[in-house]
């Protein structure tokens, strides 16, 4: 039951705000289905990826502390007291390889300095071209 007389209808300029609302609203969504597989495989490619790191640090773990370790001399006990695992073996479970993985995509996501430097030099070369140009074509034109 509605406490406007049913002959009542919004003002135009209501119903445009409205529409406008809406439209912004499909605009400016936070989750794009459309990506969902596209985050799907990049969430899989991640986690082998994090799991295979693991396996390799564990396999190099392997060869200082327990294969190659009279070789290595003091860096193996270094290792080892670095690293002080349980029967001087590597072992990680799926809760390492999903930390391991939001580690590294927090740092793939990390912007470094050198980027914009790099980035701030290309565009004074390409101004500095677009000068040396501009300056050729004024030349050749009073010529």
């Amino acid at each position: 039951i509605s406490s406007f007389p049913p002959t009542y209808a919004p003002p135009r300029a209501f119903c445009a705000q409205a529409r406008a609302y809406a439209a912004a609203a499909v605009a400016m969504q936070l989750v794009a289905p459309s990506r969902f597989l596209d985050g799907i495989v990049f969430a899989v490619f991640l986690l082998f990826v994090s799991g295979f790191g693991l396996f390799i640090f564990g396999e190099f773990h392997k060869m200082c502390v327990i294969t190659e370790a009279k070789k290595l001399g003091y860096f193996a006990t270094m290792m080892d007291k670095m690293f002080p695992f349980a029967k001087k073996q590597f072992v990680f479970n799926l809760t390492h390889i999903i930390l391991f993985a939001i580690l590294i995509s927090l740092l793939s996501m990390s912007h470094h300095p050198a980027q914009d430097i790099l980035k701030d030099e290309a565009e004074k070369r390409r101004k500095r071209e677009e000068r040396e140009e501009k300056e050729k074509k004024e030349a050749a034109k009073s010529d």
